[in-house]
């Protein structure tokens, strides 16, 4: 036999181990659904032909030797309380002299990682997630596996780059620890990508030493998720969102049985909404997921249970804007309460506010044995009984509204654009808000503003100083022009502005543009799109208005409401900042917003 028959022979043997090993299953794992998978269509989980909706929660059953010991009675605990789904970390980078964690060291030991080095693996981890399975099955749950971690708590992603070669992604000097312009490297490296996949590869094909299934013929699994929170700078989706199409990508031909998520957290703003949708609109992506914590997360503005409901809902739409269910991984309350509400009346609104919204799941943060531990809900003590109660409640009313359709409200794609806004309006004629008017001897009328003289203003973060003020994202602010006694022929309406966009703290120099729409009395007058400008040169954006029926109303002396709008259409959404002039410009007595009727 010559050596290409020889090398023929190989492969086909190769192929034939391959398919005997991908789909020999000599024993059936005692699934959660009775061997349906969970798949999605439409917005909405099913098992078999049944709508699934389901209360779900994190559970503390990997890292400390406490928890691994109270795994069985855990997970029994979870499914007493109606919890039908849990979320499980499989993985864990690096031994005690790696990546370190920036606090609560308790919670996350070095002592049983799924991989000590690139070429060394921990198989007593992987041995006791087959275990996690296992009895996850006997009680009926679902288990929802996630992958890597982009915090330090368990090594991560930070340990995958210094196996790279690149020491200086975690680092104490920066906030969480993480110096994310090395630490968003993770998402092109070669090898932090080649050494993902050995992860990826060896837990969707492994097999379960407890059941003797193969983890991507399971169907106790309810999918994975790539990341624990992957986060990503203003300006470079673009590489996390290549990294997500590559792993589910590469994950969804290993195992075409099960769901993924990207682990993308969320989004706070227009902008970061718009990159979250893209991110979930990869084709092998099946849902999408979102976090919160009240009383961490600031920037989300999530300060009482009834704006909880209303970030909810902005999600959800958002969602099933992709026709793809939407999953709450994570939300945390501290037994204090927070801003004059209770723990049991945050978990009631999350609760209610995703079973109203439609949504696939509502998991909460996390449940463990301790109650040292921080957002825990314990079991073990009388302390969370109320919390306990409110999740118990919660799957009844979930299991109820299984059928339910998607709500009607939450349909429309042009509607929930806009995670949150921040208004305000003075009353009309306030002296505030009036300009400076000037009357030249071409029978011209100017109106001169300075910045803090708007009369309303509506975006989704707001501020002013001495000389400016701002709003980010989408939104607008407004001047008026005051009503004139006299009558006079206007031929044109000019409107000048010194206008800048506002920058996420996080952008890159050059990169944030803003695209800014003149309203004038709900006429468009076109849009420019505006960079940051020069040093010393500022950049005065000017409109010139001819409409007959803007004259018609300027020539009977009736009042003018002039917007700078960011609409939520616009393809830059970085908002608005009036400023006055920098110092040592010569502005020739003009003004940063200007209104000139001409004759």
């Amino acid at each position: 036999m010559n050596k290409r028959l020889i090398a023929v022979a190989a492969l086909v043997l190769i192929a034939s181990a391959a398919i005997v090993f991908l789909t020999a299953s000599p024993k059936t794992a005692p699934s959660s659904s009775g061997g349906s998978f969970v798949r999605q269509r439409g917005g909405r989980f099913f098992v078999g032909n049944r709508p699934f909706r389901f209360v779900g929660a994190n559970v503390a059953v990997m890292y400390r030797d406490e928890d691994r010991e109270r795994m069985p009675e855990t997970l029994r605990q979870a499914a007493q309380a109606g919890i039908k789904v849990v979320r499980v970390w499989a993985f864990g980078e690096g031994g005690p002299n790696d990546v370190k964690p920036m606090a609560d060291f308790a919670d996350w030991p070095r002592s049983h990682p799924f991989r000590w080095a690139p070429n060394q693996w921990n198989e007593e981890a992987f041995v006791h997630l087959d275990k996690v399975i296992a009895e996850a099955a006997k009680n009926k749950l679902y288990v929802q596996l996630c992958l890597t971690n982009w915090w330090r708590d368990t090594g991560g992603i930070t340990q995958y780059l210094r196996w790279a070669g690149i020491n200086d992604a975690a680092d104490d000097r920066y906030p969480f620890g993480i110096n994310n312009d090395k630490a968003i490297l993770f998402y092109s490296n070669p090898e932090t990508r080649r050494l993902y996949r050995e992860h990826v590869e060896k837990l969707a094909t492994r097999r379960n030493t407890i059941t003797g299934v193969l983890y991507r013929d399971d169907p106790t699994i309810f999918g994975w998720e790539l990341m624990n929170e992957a986060q990503v700078i203003t300006g470079r989706w673009a590489e996390r969102r290549a990294w997500f199409a590559e792993m589910s990508a590469y994950l969804k031909l290993l195992d075409p049985n099960h769901l993924i998520a990207p682990g993308a957290w969320g989004y706070r703003s227009s902008p970061e909404r718009r990159e979250w949708l893209a991110d979930h609109a990869l084709p092998a992506i099946d849902y999408c997921d979102v976090h919160n914590y009240p009383r961490d997360d600031h920037d989300s503005f999530v300060d009482s249970p009834a704006a909880l409901k209303e970030f909810i809902e902005n999600r959800a739409a958002a969602a099933f804007s992709l026709g793809k269910p939407l999953v709450f991984g994570e939300f945390g309350m501290g037994v204090e309460g927070y801003n004059g509400a209770s723990e049991v009346d945050w978990y009631r609104a999350f609760f209610e506010g995703n079973a109203a919204a439609g949504t696939g799941g509502a998991m909460f943060w996390t449940l463990t044995p301790d109650s040292r531990r921080g957002y825990g809900v314990t079991y073990t003590t009388l302390r969370d009984r109320g919390v306990l109660d409110e999740v118990s409640h919660a799957s009844r009313i979930f299991a109820a509204l299984q059928s339910a359709e998607l709500p009607d409200r939450l349909l429309d794609p042009s509607r929930n654009l806009i995670p949150r806004q921040f208004v305000w309006e003075r009353p009309a004629g306030d002296e505030a808000s009036l300009p400076q008017v000037i009357h030249r001897e071409d029978k011209t009328v100017l109106y001169q503003f300075k910045p803090q003289m708007a009369s309303a203003e509506r975006f989704e973060k707001i501020g002013d100083g001495p000389g400016y003020i701002w709003g980010f994202g989408s939104g607008f602010l407004e001047y008026t022009v005051p009503p004139r006694e006299d009558r006079r022929r206007v031929s044109e309406i000019v409107v000048r502005a010194h206008v800048q966009p506002v920058a996420p703290v996080d952008a890159p120099s050059g990169f944030v543009k803003t695209r800014v729409t003149l309203f004038v009395e709900g006429w468009n007058g076109g849009s420019r799109l505006i960079p940051f400008e020069s040093k010393g040169e500022p950049l005065v954006q000017e409109w010139r208005l001819n409409g007959w029926w803007l004259r018609l109303r300027a020539m009977r002396g009736l009042p003018l409401r002039i917007r700078f709008a960011v609409t939520p259409e616009s393809d830059w959404l970085y908002g608005v900042n009036l400023s006055n002039w920098p110092e040592g410009y010569a502005a020739h007595d003009s003004r940063p917003i200007e209104v000139e009727l001409r004759h």
